[in-house]
């Protein structure tokens, strides 16, 4: 599953939360990113990929 999946329940639980309501969206999708067990870093994913490529290794 990926961490859209989990959007509607993240929603749920960030609104029992006193959250912002400009950071609310980019809260509930953290929220949705940890419950998918996706790393939220997005320079990972970047960075990894360098990793893996023989020419940046």
């Amino acid at each position: 599953m990926t961490y859209e999946d989990y959007i509607a329940e993240a929603m749920e639980i960030v609104a029992a939360w006193e959250v912002p309501p400009e950071d609310f969206a980019q809260v509930v999708n953290d929220q949705a990113k940890i419950m998918a067990g996706t790393d939220l870093d997005p320079w990972h994913d970047l960075l990894q990929d360098c990793r893996d490529t023989p020419q940046y290794a």
